[in-house]
């Protein structure tokens, strides 16, 4: 199989993983922190006062999940080609930074959350490629990053 097939294949599947690992740890913050009535969705005010009362370990593992889902995301499209690439890291991180910016902009977050996450999540994506990088010490420079 050409290696342009793998890396495009292995970016799916690393969107994909991405997306699984993002909605499994909000899950289990839904799960860990019960609320007993959802607010009506389409009322702006009743989302922000449900989002006031959420405490702080709840928003704390949704940061856990949008994170977990950039690195794990990365590494597993990475471990599929057993190289890192450019394009891996940038397309992953864009993506969920673009879902994390939707999200906190149309449902009211704290605003150390949505400045944690929108800042963080770049950072947090070219550290991960970063740190591949460097577990794949036997590819020349020019084959590792594309």
């Amino acid at each position: 199989m050409p290696l342009a097939l793998k890396k495009i294949l292995a970016l799916l599947a690393g969107l994909m993983v991405s997306i699984g690992t993002i909605a499994l740890l909000e899950q289990f913050s839904h799960w860990l922190y019960p609320v007993g009535t959802q607010p009506d969705w389409q009322d702006p005010s009743a989302v922000a006062a449900y989002m006031q009362s959420l405490p702080v370990g709840a928003y704390l593992l949704v940061l856990l999940a949008w994170f977990s889902g950039v690195v794990v995301g990365i590494a597993a499209a990475t471990l599929l080609v057993k190289r890192v690439s450019r394009l891996f890291v940038v397309v992953i991180t864009a993506m969920v930074w673009l879902a994390t910016l939707a999200n906190v902009y149309l449902i009211p977050h704290p605003l150390w959350v949505s400045v944690t996450s929108l800042v963080c999540l770049p950072l947090l994506g070219f550290l991960c490629g970063h740190l591949l990088n460097r577990c794949y010490p036997h590819h020349t420079e020019t084959e590792i990053i594309d």
